[in-house]
């Protein structure tokens, strides 16, 4: 309940303390209880396939797509973004991003930055311009382009998911 504290205080209704949110929360009723990531915008590729429009400059996204533990991922993903300020190095990349930060306030530190990651539950994947993952949680898919620091990127990924069972 601590992100949820975060989120009452983040929107201004009010300052309190954690058990303090902890008794709001529960009083509100079970649709405004579940917070939730927004959803990613779905657009037409040149091929006129269905894919989700990821962009740089925005926290995870959600799908439509659900998924259960041990399902297996298929990710394509094509695009270019800008994940720094101009005069940075490497600033343009393709969905594989350039090197790893190595640094812990990345969502995911060992994949490459300006990368597309994907989040499912609890675990951060790097997905990449193609991925094959099999799940080891459930829940929604999730992307967002790993980076510390969104609000100087520009650009876009589109992403084509496949999911499939064992």
């Amino acid at each position: 309940l601590t992100s949820a504290a975060l989120v009452l205080v983040t929107v201004g209704c009010m300052s309190v303390s954690g058990q303090e949110a902890i008794r709001i929360v529960k009083c509100l009723p079970a649709d405004v209880r579940e917070i939730r990531v927004p959803k990613a915008e779905i657009v037409t590729d040149e091929r006129g396939e269905s894919v989700y429009k990821i962009k740089a400059n925005e926290t995870w996204r959600r799908t439509d797509i659900e998924v259960k533990r041990g399902e297996k991922i298929e990710i394509t993903a094509t695009g270019i973004v800008r994940w720094a300020q101009d005069g940075s190095d490497w600033t343009f990349v393709t969905p594989n991003g350039t090197r790893p930060p190595h640094l812990n306030y990345f969502p995911h530190p060992d994949a490459g930055i300006g990368s597309l990651i994907m989040r499912i539950g609890k675990g951060i994947y790097s997905a990449g311009s193609t991925a094959s993952i099999e799940s080891e949680d459930e829940g929604p898919i999730e992307f967002m382009i790993n980076d510390d620091i969104l609000t100087d990127n520009s650009g876009y990924f589109l992403v084509k998911v496949n999911v499939r069972q064992f």
